[in-house]
Order: structure tokens, then C-alpha cells, then sequence
């Protein structure tokens, strides 16, 4: 459809209450949640990455990303989102809305979607993911509906744009299920670290 770029996008503001701490900077396996996120988008393809998080000490081990702080992380993921919408994209086709609790996505998970999008039908205008009938992480918007995530209030959840209109939304089915599990306890960070172990990496960046 057509050539333009795609912006990234990575929410890791969340406070991780369950987990004992923010997310983004927490390490798993030798990179922190936010850097797995963000190598899951650059190493399929996408360049321009910007980050929401709550304090800028978060970002510990990520380069070249465009930072913007969450002052009031509390009001929710909505209002993160938003953050990261506020001002424009640029001159790119769409973007790629990730977060730092679904670490474990691959860059070959997010090059499918890609493929998807750049060769979906002009009505199409969001790509997501679909592991067992649940929709995931990473999913693909068109540039155009960033307007309707602005329009969101803080207690309306970003799905409400997925499900406003069935016909406009492309399920790929993928396998990998860390897509659809975010980690949210000790519990799902500890088989986090077992999938890592067991070799299930989730980008090919070392």
C-alpha cells in the first residue's frame, strides 16, 4: 500500500504494584523489559522508536529512542498512550504500539504483522495479533487513528478503538504466547526468565 515507516511505540509507565517495582527498567535475562520491547520493533525493521515511561532513569539500557515522561502514571495506560500520540507522528503510515510488560515478543512476530500491514486492504486500518483467539502485543494502527486514542478519556481502555468497527481490524494468527501474557507477578516473571533459559529468545540482538 505504501513505502512510509512506521513509528514505534513502547509504554512501560506502569508501576508494576504486583511485580514490586516499575517494569521497564526491571531486568530480564541481561536486558531490561523496555530494552526487550524496543529490540522486538527495531530488529523487524522499525527505526523511529519513542518510549513512555515515569522517570527518565527507567530507560537504563536503551539508545536511540525518543523519551517522553509520564508524570502521573497512576491515571492508566490510556493516558500514557495519549503522551505518546500528543504532537503529531510525522510523516509515517502508521505506528506500532508495544509495551514493556509483553517482553518476550520476536522480531519475526513483529515482521509478520508488518508484512500484514503494508499489503492489508484499503479498509484495514489496524493489524493485531492473535494467539488461541486472544488478541496481543504488538498491534499496528494507521496513522489516522491516533485522533481517536487522543479522544479517549483516561478511565476508557485503548481496545474501545479496536472494537469500534470489526471490519477494519486484521487478525493475524501467530503462535509465539507471550504475546498475550503480560507479566504482571513474580510468578510470570519467573517463567519468563525459564522461557529465556530455555533458549526461547525473543529477538535475534545480543
Amino acid at each position: 500500500m505504501t513505502a512510509r515507516p512506521l513509528l514505534g511505540i513502547v509504554l512501560g509507565a506502569g508501576r508494576g504494584r504486583r511485580l514490586g517495582g516499575p517494569k521497564a527498567p526491571r531486568l530480564l535475562g541481561q536486558r531490561s523489559y523496555l530494552a526487550h520491547a524496543v529490540a522486538a520493533l527495531r530488529d523487524a525493521g522499525i527505526t523511529s522508536i519513542r518510549v513512555v515511561v515515569a522517570d527518565a532513569r527507567h530507560v537504563i539500557d536503551v539508545d536511540d529512542v525518543e523519551v517522553r515522561i509520564h508524570p502521573a502514571p497512576e491515571k492508566g495506560q490510556t493516558s500514557s498512550l495519549r503522551i505518546a500520540l500528543s504532537g503529531g507522528l510525522g510523516d509515517v503510515a502508521g505506528f506500532a504500539l508495544h509495551t514493556a510488560d509483553h517482553p518476550l515478543a520476536r522480531a519475526s512476530d513483529v515482521r509478520t504483522l508488518l508484512d500484514v500491514f503494508a499489503q492489508r486492504a484499503e479498509h484495514e486500518r489496524i493489524v493485531v495479533p492473535s494467539v488461541a483467539h486472544r488478541r496481543g502485543h504488538p498491534a499496528l494502527f494507521a496513522a489516522a487513528l491516533a485522533e481517536e486514542f487522543l479522544a479517549l478519556g483516561d478511565d476508557e481502555p485503548a481496545h474501545r478503538v479496536v472494537r469500534r468497527d470489526p471490519e477494519r481490524v486484521r487478525h493475524v494468527v501467530l503462535e509465539n504466547p507471550w504475546l498475550v501474557r503480560d507479566i504482571d507477578t513474580p510468578e510470570d516473571h519467573a517463567a519468563a526468565e525459564r522461557a529465556l533459559s530455555d533458549g526461547d529468545q525473543p529477538t535475534s540482538r545480543t
